[in-house]
């Protein structure tokens, strides 16, 4: 079990770097590709890279849950279906407020205030009547601390994207909650599937609304979108999937937490951004907020 459980937290950390990275290539296909197109392409061409990886998986049945918590999980695509649509709804919403915030705020950021979701988690876990305690209230202040550091007010353009990474990190929030209720009921990876492509078509319909799109705009993002479907959407997720069986809650969250320093480090290396020492303080106490509280949540609780 032992070694199961290193094997998941290694799955773990590479999601939570293929995702903090995934910052770049998203701000860097906004130059050739608006962002709802983008949305679109990333994540129809990830669901249909995922579900071959469905089918090789559910060869493989000890990785397929037969009964979660004495309830049978139902691996029918048809069963699947509605769940997976809630989910790509909220996944629409999360990832277009994410990628039209990278208009107007830096990689690096972004990718903090995102890591902001895995404290919305319990706090909006209150009013589905999960239990918390003082922890996740002292990481909440924290973190909500250092986003105060982090956000700039004297750029309002820059003001604009923090609150909208805001808001998404909300949306990733409930999304979190919806999947964690569905997957005790339902295959993981045909609820990510179909999560992966109703979230596409909402956005190229979004796009066509909205937006201009041009399949040359496309072939001018080839090198993000490729990324984004492969490694952010199809490797990332089934990585995540795999691993929560195994891994200990609390490092998982702590491991996924990394994400916004692989964000940071990403964007410093690859894009050049700098940030300066209140933004850095305001990253740092954000990061604590969210070890805070899940420490507490792990240390204190037992299940």
């Amino acid at each position: 079990m032992k070694r199961k459980q290193i094997q998941a937290e290694i799955l773990l950390l590479l999601a939570a770097l293929f995702w903090g990275v995934a910052f770049v290539p998203q701000k860097m296909a906004m130059t050739d590709i608006e962002p709802l197109a983008f949305n679109a392409w990333r994540f129809i061409l990830g669901g249909l890279i995922l579900i071959p990886v469905v089918y090789w998986l559910s060869a493989r049945r000890d990785v397929q849950p037969g009964a979660v918590g004495g309830k049978q999980v139902d691996h029918r695509w048809r069963a699947c279906l509605p769940g997976g649509a809630v989910l790509g709804f909220w996944l629409f919403l999360g990832a277009a407020l994410q990628q039209v915030s990278l208009l107007y705020t830096t990689a690096g950021r972004a990718g903090f205030i995102t890591g902001f979701y895995l404290l919305l988690v319990p706090v909006i876990g209150l009013s589905l009547g999960h239990k918390t305690n003082r922890w996740t209230w002292m990481g909440t202040g924290l973190a909500l601390f250092g986003l105060y550091w982090l956000a700039d007010f004297s750029q309002e353009s820059q003001l604009v994207g923090d609150l909208m990474v805001f808001a998404s990190a909300f949306v990733f929030a409930i999304q979190v909650l919806s999947a964690d209720h569905l997957v005790k009921r339902y295959d993981a990876l045909r609820l990510a599937c179909i999560q992966f492509l109703v979230c596409g078509l909402l956005s190229a319909l979004a796009s066509l609304l909205s937006e201009k799109p041009t399949l040359q705009s496309a072939l001018n993002a080839a090198w993000p979108i490729a990324y984004m479907m492969f490694f952010s959407t199809a490797l990332a997720f089934t990585f995540q999937l795999l691993a929560q069986r195994y891994a200990a809650p609390s490092h998982a969250t702590v491991i996924m937490s990394l994400e916004a320093v692989f964000a940071l480090g990403a964007g410093w290396l690859l894009l050049n951004e700098v940030l300066n020492t209140p933004e850095l303080i305001g990253c740092g106490l954000m990061l604590a907020g969210m070890l805070v509280s899940h420490y507490g949540n792990h240390s204190g609780t037992h299940h």
